[in-house]
């Protein structure tokens, strides 16, 4: 590979790793083709960048970044899936299909822009809910209490409605 070339791919792959939020970085050693380009769907239905890179051109734009934490995983045949919008998911998804197709692929771990985060925090990420679940779920927190004081506020009231409809009706009764 000519050096332009190659200074083309560390450009692209730091302009990529700079903007991603997380990263998942995985070993792909042993998976067929079909099953990689059905998980690069799975990933790109997703938001995710899927890319399978080369470690001394991963190495050459992670340091170029500062972000030399990241070259000490980057061994063996590897991967990266890049988040750019929901962080939880790039390990989502692949900890979804790894489940789903029983595939022998390995999360070596990941990466937030300012650490690393190994395999069992990946796993944690992946167990998180997305971003909107857990927006709706703080906003129901936050209702709850507030429906409670206009149902005790207007309890009495629809017991006074109550009464005064029943003696309404007994009255027309007469």
């Amino acid at each position: 590979m000519k050096k332009e070339a190659k200074a083309g791919i560390v450009d692209d792959l730091s302009g990529s790793i700079d903007r991603a939020q997380v990263g998942v970085v995985t070993s792909y050693q042993g998976l067929p083709t079909p099953e990689l380009v059905k998980l690069r769907h799975k990933f790109k239905e997703a938001g995710v960048e899927f890319k399978v890179v080369k470690n001394t051109l991963a190495r050459r734009a992670v340091n170029g970044l500062g972000r030399g934490y990241l070259s000490e995983h980057l061994d063996g045949a590897i991967a990266l899936a890049l988040g750019y919008d929901d962080v939880t998911a790039p390990a989502r998804v692949l900890a979804g299909y790894i489940k789903a197709s029983g595939i022998n692929m390995q999360v070596v771990g990941g990466f937030l822009p300012d650490r690393w985060l190994d395999a069992a925090q990946v796993d944690a990420l992946a167990s998180m809910p997305s971003r909107e679940v857990l927006i709706g779920q703080v906003v129901g927190a936050l209702s709850s209490p507030i429906y409670g004081l206009v149902n005790s506020l207007t309890s009495p009231m629809l017991g006074l409605v109550w009464a005064l409809q029943a003696r309404i009706q007994q009255m027309e009764a007469k």
